[in-house]
């Protein structure tokens, strides 16, 4: 044995086995920690955005969320970081790229990431103490899991906890309802017929003791599967996890998770979801759910996903398609697969469904089901689902998630259940194999008869729709909470008031300098001064602006064709919401949309629409853009742009049907986003008082363009020919090269190739001379107002211009900004008030600042916290240690980890914008010389601005008219 690997404990860990992934040019090694067994899977290769991850099995017994409120506590404090929320702390002031937990049926995951290998392990080393050295008391319990508050002895009694208040919020969700039971329904004899984030009903359940019980059986090395992913030297590695697991001797965590055994005859499910009590016309919606097998073998889950993809993956896919046709209902529900426990599922359903058409809907996919195994699938759908599957594998591009914490989640499907680690993780040998079966046909078709005719392990679930179901579930904790505070003694009250007030005091109580200075901080030197620069050429092609970005893409072209939304009278803009589908699943002169697809599929790696909305500098309209955005091979160019030529060109119009469906899934898909995403639904519309781009947001994304899509439905049938005739205008108007702008991001080698091949495809785009700006003139909205829906908790939102206020744009406003969200409404919003989240931002661009916040037990309070802030910020006196943790952070957020694609769209978008790289140096200098004197001053630019402040709040009917919100808009 080395001196290096005595040094750093390597002694200790076992090499189990190495393999080179050649597929992701990463070297693979697995490990054993010898005293402890705790595995680990460690992946070097040249990725500077570096991961860890820490996972434990943790499947619970019962639907108290124990685990749920485990994975907020344990980062609450540990013994080497005594303060109340390291993990808040290092969001404050760290590089980080990735920075989170989140809780499985089975397991609890710990990911982080950063670019910055000093930043990185001193996140490791904060999340290693935090998971095996927490310090979770009771009161810390209380405040993330739930506790009984009591002002006063004479006081009503309630409930609070951040996970109470966020499963509250899930459970006003119905699609999260028929997805939970859903999974229930298939599992009633194991883990995964409890609710592990909590059911609201049950978590008051949970005692401390077993909560304390459950992190000293599960929170154990002999229990962790440990990961590790980037540049970062590997003796580094084992050098840190030593220091933590020589505390710790192997012991039997008995964490297996049982397998299901089969169901003897499917089951059928009714449960009520909450509406609108002047719902007009509610509806049901219900899944039908197979329990698959387990996806610990590549080949079989590669297959599944296939499948998968197969039957649901394009708007022609042959389930999806009989669905969608067959008019029963708005929108399909289930999802399809799911990998991540022991057992894998599919779910299918529709939403938007009278009661009577479920029992059709049912044999619906069964029949469709049944046709395909007997009958085949096209070949056409087979072959775009594989380039689909391996264009997705070999591209590894998982956006703003880290590569190497998408490379662990793929890891645990099979390592959390004891199989190989590397199963899912190298895919050429499997794929392979795949494509070698599906080559002789019928392969699918036999998945299909095995997977779904012949498994009887089946349930459906059906969600009726109940006006009354959200003031019984109301009514039913209040009189749980009067009885069980009429069976209290008066000294049992006092004491509730007296711990409310305690943990109160707590959480306003700031940790010692002494405490916080034990938290790892960077320094100002370890800041890069200079920002990183994308290279962008600009050329003009046939009158077309051409954008290009030479960067290493692997050998894929990324492509974004931006139109001017500009070019659209107002009153058509809402329409602009439905281009991508427009353009993209309606078919084109030549080929109807199920062909389009197979095409799409077959010949590139995708193509989606993407609005581009930001308020500009200097201008009153700002950018409003709509893009094709795709990708492909590089050998597929000229396929691709036959593919866009054709879309943009000569799209079929006419189809009432199909425009219909287009229609009624959209509708479904923005009410299905209201309650889950209420936050941003009232930071979209608040915003949309301020600034025409941001208007254009709400009319494309808000609750307007809800509004619009509704109205939509009912006057297409009344007026098809007035519908079509506008659809087309409507597509000219944007069509006009000469206003378009071509983003290209691909390697310089194969540069020349491209745009020899764009000048062809420009060439023959119209140019059309009558395109003209149009003026929009945005409309007022109420203030304040109450967006009203059956939900159990609220969202809370209020905005102001600062420009307006005098404000002059400064740096230091996204150091203030980022500092609030983590330190002032962090404590206030989540902490204090129970709230799952509260957050605040600045548009540079518009001078626009919103809050918001997220799952909130409060609304009032909430409002006040918000008119609070400019007095927080102008009596506010930082540390330097803290100034600093809040220039990190903000330059965390500058320096934010892309892809190449990433890297391209956002240089196009700083040109579109006029926004330069001298401007961008100025705004990085601005922010590393921030000073408290800047903090101070914003306070009082605040208390200005938010005296004439806008109010828009999601919440109740009820909670409105508590709150005394005259103006009440109903969205559900």
């Amino acid at each position: 044995m080395s001196a290096i690997s005595r040094r750093f404990g390597l002694n200790n860990f076992e090499l189990v086995r190495t393999e080179e992934v050649k597929e992701l040019n990463t070297q693979a090694k697995i490990y054993r920690h010898i005293p402890t067994g705790a595995e680990i899977l460690s992946m070097q290769n040249e990725d500077e955005n570096k991961c860890f991850g820490i996972s434990f099995r943790t499947p619970p017994s019962d639907s108290t969320g124990v685990a749920h409120i485990l994975e907020h506590t344990v980062l609450c404090g540990s013994r080497k970081y005594p303060v109340k929320d390291p993990f808040v702390q290092m969001l404050k002031g760290s590089l980080q790229t990735y920075l989170n937990a989140f809780t499985y049926p089975d397991k609890t995951c710990y990911p982080v990431a950063s670019q910055n290998l000093k930043d990185f392990y001193n996140l490791v080393d904060v999340y290693l103490d935090a998971v095996f050295h927490p310090r979770i008391t009771p009161d810390f319990f209380m405040q993330e899991g739930w506790h009984y508050e009591l002002e006063s002895p004479e006081a009503e009694l309630t409930i609070k906890g951040v996970v109470y208040n966020e499963m509250k919020g899930v459970y006003s969700s119905p699609d999260s309802l028929l997805m939970e039971a859903s999974q229930q329904s298939l599992f009633p004899d194991t883990t995964y017929g409890l609710d592990s984030g909590g059911n609201p009903r049950h978590i008051p359940d949970l005692t401390y003791k077993q909560f304390k019980a459950f992190h000293e059986s599960y929170y154990h090395p002999s229990n962790a599967r440990i990961f590790f992913y980037g540049d970062d030297p590997e003796a580094e590695r084992f050098a840190v996890l030593e220091e933590y697991l020589k505390d710790f001797k192997k012991i039997d965590p008995k964490s297996g998770i049982d397998l299901q055994g089969p169901l003897a005859k499917p089951v059928r499910i009714e449960k009520p979801y909450a509406v609108s009590a002047d719902d007009e016309n509610p509806t049901p919606m219900f899944a039908s759910n197979w329990m698959l097998p387990s996806p610990t073998d590549a080949e079989q889950v590669f297959s599944v996903m296939l499948l998968d993809h197969i039957l649901l993956g394009t708007p022609a896919s042959p389930l999806r398609k009989a669905l969608i046709e067959s008019g029963l209902g708005e929108d399909i529900t289930g999802g399809g697969t799911e990998t991540h426990m022991i057992q894998m599922l599919f779910s299918i359903g529709l939403k938007g469904i009278d009661a009577a058409d479920i029992p059709k809907a049912e044999a619906l996919i069964l029949q469709t089901l049944q046709n395909l195994a007997q009958n085949g699938i096209e070949r056409k759908d087979i072959d775009g689902a594989l380039n689909t599957f391996e264009f997705d594998l070999r591209e590894n591009n998982s956006g703003g998630f880290p590569r190497g914490l998408a490379l662990m989640l793929r890891s645990l499907n099979a390592w959390n259940y004891d199989a190989d680690p590397l199963e899912l993780v190298a895919f050429e040998t499997p794929l392979a194999t795949i494509k070698k079966n599906a080559a002789q046909g019928g392969y699918f078709e036999a998945l299909i008869q095995k997977l779904f005719i012949d498994n009887t392990h089946r349930s459906t679930v059906v969600l009726l729709p109940d006006p009354g179901e959200a003031a019984r579930v109301e009514m039913e904790e209040k009189g749980r909470l009067a009885a069980i505070k009429a069976s209290m003694s008066a000294d049992q009250l006092l004491e509730i008031t007296a711990n409310t007030q305690r943990l109160l005091d707590l959480q306003a109580t700031p940790d010692s300098p002494e405490a916080l200075a034990t938290v790892p901080l960077l320094h100002r030197e370890d800041l890069e001064k200079n920002i990183r620069k994308i290279e962008r050429n600009v050329n003009t092609i046939n009158g077309t602006t051409v954008l290009t970005h030479d960067l290493f893409t692997n050998g894929i072209l990324y492509l974004d064709i931006g139109l001017d939304l500009h070019g659209i009278e107002q009153d058509n803009l809402p329409y602009a919401s439905l281009l991508a589908s427009v353009l993209l699943e309606m078919g084109t002169q030549s080929e109807d949309y199920v062909s389009l697809s197979q095409r799409i599929a077959k010949k590139t790696g995708g193509i989606y629409g993407a609005p581009f909305l930001s308020a500009q500098k200097g201008s009153k309209t700002g950018v409003t853009r709509f893009f094709l955005r795709s990708k492909c091979m590089i050998s597929q160019t000229d396929e691709l742009l036959a593919i866009l030529y054709d879309v943009l060109t000569e799209p079929d119009l006419g189809n009432k049907e199909r425009f219909k469906q287009i229609v009624l899934e959209h509708k479904s898909e923005l009410e299905t986003a209201i309650v889950p995403r209420g936050h941003s639904a009232v930071m979209t519309r608040l915003k949309a008082r301020y600034n025409e781009a941001h208007w254009a947001a709400e009319q494309l994304g808000g609750v307007d363009a809800l509004f619009f899509i509704r109205q939509l439905a009912e006057d297409m049938d009344k007026d098809w020919d007035a519908v079509s005739q506008r659809l087309e205008k409507i597509r000219l108007s944007l069509l006009d090269r000469k206003h378009m702008v071509i983003n290209v991001t691909v390697s310089e080698d194969a540069l020349p190739g491209v745009l020899n091949s764009l000048d062809g495809f420009t060439a023959h785009l119209p140019e059309a001379t009558a395109f003209s700006a149009k003026t929009w003139n945005p409309g007022k909205f109420p203030n304040p107002e109450a967006l009203t829906a059956p939900t159990q908790v609220n969202y809370v939102g209020c905005a102001a211009n600062l420009f307006n206020a005098g404000y002059k744009m400064h740096g230091s406003a996204m150091v203030i900004s980022r500092y609030l969200q983590t330190a002032w409404l962090w404590e206030k919003i989540r902490v204090q008030g129970g709230a799952y989240g509260g957050m605040c931002g600045f548009d540079q661009r518009s001078g626009v600042f919103t809050f918001a916040s997220y799952r909130d037990p409060n609304l009032e309070s909430s409002l006040e916290v918000y008119k609070a802030t400019g007095d927080y910020l102008k009596n506010l006196v930082l540390s330097e240690d803290e100034l600093t943790r809040a220039l990190i952070g903000a330059i965390g957020q500058l320096d934010s980890y892309q892809l190449p694609d990433s890297k391209g769209y956002s240089s196009t978008a700083r040109f579109l914008l006029d926004y330069t790289d001298e401007e961008r140096q100025q705004l990085r200098d601005e922010v590393l010389a921030t000073t408290q004197e800047h903090f101070n001053a914003f306070g009082n630019t605040l208390n200005r601005a938010f005296k004439n402040g806008a109010v828009s709040v999601l919440c109740s009917p009820e909670s409105a008219e508590k709150a005394g919100l005259q103006t009440k808009t109903k969205v559900l």
